[in-house]
């Protein structure tokens, strides 16, 4: 990979540390804070998980071979309280507002934000980051409609073909946003072409999706139990070509390899999606 919610109001969610967790234990960013994206493309604001103690940990990837059913790995998993907040709203109460950074001062006025606010600020970075020339080898769009999703998945899939949204379950309110699970199952999800979309700061629906031209993805469906018994299904991406990756990709430092050395895979969040043929 090359260089990497619900009318006017603007989603806040905030996720904090669990009580006796370490500071340095990296977890999901509230979405209330503008995601800094890394060079691979991916947004720091990925589930993070690790494989070794809760306390010591700075992954944000992981590679295939932590998913072996029976394996007890740390995850932190955001605690959403329903999904509505992510779902496309109908093009034609979007397609009238303007999607573009020429139109920041109209925008401010649209959604009723002050400018130097951080929802303004959320606005304004994914707006720029949405503008931005795509990394090199993948087709790439941010995406409001469900109408505009299909075609951009069609366009890359094919023209006729069905497709089908995959996403991560929700956890429980009960459910620690991070604790120890064990991989109880772990199915590959056969699809051929993937498309993982990134749910991007916004005040209605906007994803960021992306495709890597001829390379090979694996997807998986893993199911986990967590300490408190609780279960989660969970979507797990790996890219397994990471050598046009950049030699500073964040997720290459954090697995202490070197670009081309390994597959490197993450969980999905439940508010991210991956797009797939039917």
């Amino acid at each position: 990979m090359g260089n990497e919610f619900v009318t006017c109001i603007f989603l806040l969610l905030f996720l904090t540390l669990d009580p006796g967790v370490s500071s340095n234990v990296l977890r999901l960013p509230s979405m209330d804070l503008v995601d800094q994206k890394e060079d691979d493309g991916h947004s720091s604001s990925h589930f993070h998980m690790n494989t070794v103690s809760l306390a010591n940990y700075d992954p944000t990837f992981t590679v295939m071979k932590d998913i072996q059913v029976g394996k007890t790995i740390p995850v932190s998993f955001p605690y959403i309280k329903d999904l509505s907040p992510y779902q496309f709203l109908p093009r034609e109460k979007t397609h009238h507002i303007p999607f573009s950074s020429k139109a920041i001062p109209e925008l401010h006025r649209y959604f009723s934000v002050f400018p130097g606010s951080k929802q303004a600020t959320a606005i304004e970075q994914t707006l720029k980051f949405c503008e931005r020339d795509p990394p090199a080898g993948e087709a790439t769009a941010c995406l409001t409609s469900f109408e505009s999703l299909t075609n951009y998945a069609r366009g890359i899939i094919g023209s006729d073909s069905d497709i089908r949204i995959v996403r991560s379950s929700l956890i429980s309110s009960s459910t620690p946003t991070l604790q120890n699970y064990t991989i109880m199952e772990s199915k590959e999800i056969l699809t051929g072409k993937v498309i993982p979309c990134h749910a991007e700061p916004y005040p209605y629906a906007v994803y960021y999706c992306h495709f890597q031209v001829n390379t090979d993805n694996k997807l998986f469906m893993v199911s986990l139990r967590g300490e408190n018994g609780d279960w989660v299904d969970a979507v797990f991406l790996c890219h397994m070509d990471s050598s046009p990756w950049s030699v500073e990709s964040k997720a290459l430092i954090r697995l202490g390899l070197n670009p081309g050395e390994s597959e490197v895979c993450h969980f999905f969040p439940a508010y991210d999606l991956v797009v797939v043929p039917q």
